[in-house]
């Protein structure tokens, strides 16, 4: 250890028997609760921590001046003749001033002034990538995000303000500026797992086809609606955004594994650009070639609009391709309330809905649950159907059948029809089951759910669209659980776009 670096710790050894001495003196004189002997030692370790990160960071600016001096030729403590000597410049102009999460600090940057000249250089600014664009160190940030990622922004610093026991008052400003300059600036990529561990979860724990023995991989891509900024109004105008997911399942516990995936205010020439990205990246290949042997199935389950079938569905020709059922339940309920109207036909629609379940191979059947004494709880599982379900038994048996005997009503139940038929290449669900592919979309309703809604769709919350994108690309990076690996650069990529975002 160097004489400075000695140095440094012994004034902090100082403060920090201070601060202990003052602590077990006042145990010894009062008795504190449980809760006011942590507190109390909250209040000592707090600024003996400010103290110790700046010594520390000041340490690292020194070593970083010393080696730039070193490098050019020069001296600074100018004992040799004729080396040109340069002087330190410790003034309040090259001194960081940040919000930490221990509380305010002041880290002096040991800039270095030229021999012979003013002009001042500064090699440690190279450690501190968000200054001055953001005031705040590296974890605070993080711990910033983490939270804005979750709450509102008012309920964000207040959060950060108690749980650093006063330490970090950051303005709502602040975190939200911090936040949205943050997430646009992360990189796509980071947004879902790396190919090397998508292909090790597809070789060691995902489903198979039990036809071809593959590992299955599983897309999707829907859209739903967030409260957005529109034509220089906050009036409260609904914008379509577009999500994608990717997802195994695990073939231990049936849980979904999350591979990745984005929303994007992007229409649908936007969504196939994505999927191309994906497809050039080695993200979800077109073959589903993940190399060195691992070989997925590509499963492409959505619902049936149009534009999936005419923009994403031809991008992967080797794809199994799955109209999600609850999808096709829901239109068949939604044109059967439309031709039999009132309460009075409510237990005919239930009927009738009921059938086609049965026709698409979605009928369940529960055993009686048996209970056991003593600890053991022993329950049986839910046991489906025969593996017979399809759209074209749904309109063989429930929907050509009924047209015919509808005196009213029939160009609405025709449209029904027609939407069955145009996606009868993705409704072999009997076929599917056998295989072992899941029929539904679930997963991609889900991160709707968990990606956005829990967070945009807030009371009194409109949006801009680069606000929005910030906090949607903060909460997928959560997900795809790169949210460590992302911090732990030592320069994030968003660090190019703060002078824009700031």
């Amino acid at each position: 250890m160097s004489p400075h670096a000695l140095a440094v710790k012994a004034q902090l050894m100082m403060k920090f028997d201070a601060q202990v001495s003052a602590v077990l003196e006042s145990a010894e004189n009062q008795p504190l609760t449980l809760r006011s002997a942590e507190q109390a030692t909250w209040k000592a370790i707090l600024p003996v921590g400010a103290d110790l990160l700046t010594g520390v960071l000041e340490l690292q600016c020194r070593v970083e001046a010393v080696r730039a001096v070193a490098e050019r030729g020069w001296t600074l403590d100018g004992v040799e003749p004729g080396v040109p000597r340069a002087r330190l410049r410790l003034d309040d102009d090259y001194t960081a001033h940040l919000r930490s999460t221990f509380g305010p600090i002041d880290v002096r940057l040991f800039a270095v002034r030229k021999p012979g000249t003013s002009a001042t250089i500064c090699p440690a600014r190279a450690l501190f990538p968000h200054f001055p664009a953001m005031r705040s160190t590296d974890l605070l940030i993080e711990w910033e995000c983490a939270l804005a990622a979750d709450h509102p922004f008012r309920k964000a610093g207040e959060a950060l303000l108690f749980f650093t026991h006063g330490a970090a008052d950051i303005e709502d400003t602040t975190i939200e500026r911090h936040a949205v300059a943050v997430g646009n600036g992360i990189p796509r990529a980071m947004l879902y797992q790396a190919p090397a561990k998508i292909r090790e979860i597809l070789k060691d724990r995902a489903t198979r086809d039990k036809k071809t023995g593959l590992p299955l991989v599983y897309a999707s891509t829907d859209a739903h609606a967030l409260k957005r900024f529109v034509d220089d109004r906050w009036n409260p105008k609904w914008k379509m955004t577009n999500g994608i997911r990717l997802w195994a399942t695990d073939a231990k516990t049936g849980k979904t594994i999350h591979l990745g995936g984005e929303v994007t205010w992007g229409d649908c020439l936007e969504v196939r650009k994505r999927f191309e990205w994906l497809q050039e990246q080695g993200i979800l290949p077109k073959n589903g070639d993940y190399g060195e042997g691992v070989v997925a199935q590509v499963v492409l389950a959505t619902d049936g609009l149009g534009w999936i079938a005419d923009y994403v569905l031809p991008l992967y020709p080797g794809a199994v391709l799955v109209l999600d059922a609850y999808h096709v339940v829901h239109n068949v309920t939604e044109a059967l309330k439309a031709v039999f109207r009132g309460k009075k036909n409510e237990p005919r629609v239930r009927r009738l809905v009921a059938q086609a379940r049965r026709a698409l191979g979605m009928r369940t059947r529960r055993t009686r649950t048996a209970l056991r004494k003593g600890a053991r709880l022993r329950r049986h599982a839910t046991r489906r159907s025969g593996f017979t379900g399809s759209g074209q038994r749904l309109l063989d048996e429930v929907l050509r059948p009924l047209l015919d005997k509808l005196t009213s009503g029939k160009s609405r139940f025709k449209k029904l029809i027609s939407y069955i038929e145009r996606n009868l290449y993705r409704l072999g669900y009997s076929d599917l089951r056998k295989r072992g592919i899941a029929i539904g979309s679930g997963a991609m309703e889900s991160i709707h759910r968990t990606g956005s809604q829990v967070r945009l769709k807030r009371a009194g919350c409109h949006w801009t669209a680069d606000a929005a994108q910030g906090i949607l690309d903060l909460r997928m990076l959560m997900l795809s659980g790169r949210w460590t690996e992302y911090w732990d650069q030592a320069r994030p990529q968003h660090v190019e776009t703060l002078g824009k975002a700031a």
